[in-house]
């Protein structure tokens, strides 16, 4: 993704990284959990809003015309988490049917540019697919591919 992101920090015993999204009417600070599953190289990835009140929310819409830096500011931390924890897996769905297709066509737009670097996957009833667009997945997985080998 050839997208400019915002600055972020990784807070290491949680594995929680935090960046602010910022417009001419807000600021809003965001956060990617990466929390290890029952399988100790599969993580799951939340993109969340910290609101007002400290509590943490994936439903919220933001709103603030950066999607795009957003985005390119995830993936910019999903890299930096694979650099950190090498042969690890990242399983990610949307929090909602909008948001689950929404996912699926940032992939699909920027498939050619993750190729040489990443696997992504369609999981399906925990069976593991080739991403292929325009097809239905419970959730994605991507991996680097030099950890796959």
């Amino acid at each position: 993704m050839q997208e400019t992101f915002y600055p972020f920090t990784l807070a290491q015993h949680e594995l929680r990284y935090e960046f602010v999204s910022v417009s001419a009417e807000k600021r809003v600070k965001k956060v990617v959990l990466v929390r290890q599953s029952d399988d100790e190289t599969v993580y799951n990835l939340a993109l969340l809003d910290l609101l007002s009140d400290g509590e943490l929310c994936d439903i919220t819409e933001t709103k603030n015309k950066d999607f795009r830096t957003v985005m390119a500011t995830t993936i910019k931390i999903i890299t930096d988490f694979f650099k950190r924890n090498p042969g690890s897996n990242v399983v990610f769905r949307g929090s909602d049917p909008k948001r689950h297709r929404l996912y699926s066509m940032i992939i699909t737009r920027e498939l050619h540019a993750f190729h040489n670097s990443f696997e992504i996957l369609g999981v399906i009833d925990s069976v593991l697919y080739p991403f292929t667009s325009n097809s239905s997945y419970h959730f994605y997985l991507i991996r680097r591919k030099h950890d796959t080998n």
